[in-house]
């Protein structure tokens, strides 16, 4: 027993208080980086929820279109009526089209658009920005824009998909996504004057809190410049 112990000891190099160790408690597995990780990803998780000014906000800015591309990508697993998954999908882009437009633009961002029916019965468009008194953080500003423009790109490519695929059925689907989408970008783009250096400082400190490197988040900057020319 004495030899047993000393060999435990040295597999281990950590005696147990009692003399004997067990060996699933002396040998590491690979659970431990997993778990590492696992927190990691918490970890940073929490520190975007805690730079967020307007959680719920930004929250229901996502919430909708990522409910209208998951439907339009695995509606047909619970349904195999068209009609059904087009009206939901098209209900979702409506309530988010209300919400970017009326809630989160404003609370998030401080800005806001919206058109007016002259005498003549010409439209005016009008374009305002409150940012003095704006109670918001970088964070919210990034995921504002990006929550703006990504499902834009998202839908863009599921309608070069569809054309692919000869899914012509859904093309009118993904032409409303992209129109209210669109609608959203340029009316808010067009009412903030230095959209394109607060979109790319935005991602830079997003991407900054989410560990991610500096060559990524200089991508990022130059990709959204090219993309607004501002």
């Amino acid at each position: 027993k004495e030899g047993q112990q000393d060999d435990w000891c040295l597999v281990s190099g950590r005696p147990s208080a009692g003399g004997y160790l067990s060996m699933s408690s002396s040998l590491p597995f690979g659970g431990g980086s997993e778990e590492l990780e696992r927190g990691g990803l918490l970890s940073r998780a929490q520190d975007i929820a805690l730079g967020l000014k307007h959680p719920v906000a930004a929250g229901f800015h996502l919430l909708f279109k990522t409910l209208a591309i998951l439907i339009y990508l695995f509606g047909g697993l619970f349904s195999s009526n068209f009609v059904n998954i087009f009206v939901v999908c098209v209900l979702m882009l409506a309530f988010d089209f209300w919400t970017v437009k009326n809630v989160s633009g404003r609370l998030m961002v401080g800005l806001r658009w919206w058109s007016e029916v002259r005498d003549d019965g010409s439209t005016e468009w009008k374009y305002e920005s409150r940012e003095d008194g704006l109670n918001s953080t970088s964070m919210d500003v990034a995921i504002f824009w990006v929550g703006l423009i990504v499902p834009a790109f998202i839908w863009f490519l599921l309608g070069i998909g569809s054309v692919f695929r000869l899914s012509f059925d859904w093309l009118l689907l993904i032409a409303i996504a992209l129109a209210l989408s669109g609608a959203n970008i340029i009316g808010y783009v067009r009412c903030k004057k230095d959209a394109g250096s607060r979109i790319t400082n935005g991602l830079q400190g997003m991407a900054s809190r989410a560990g991610v490197n500096n060559i990524v988040g200089q991508a990022l900057q130059s990709a959204a410049g090219r993309a607004f020319g501002l």
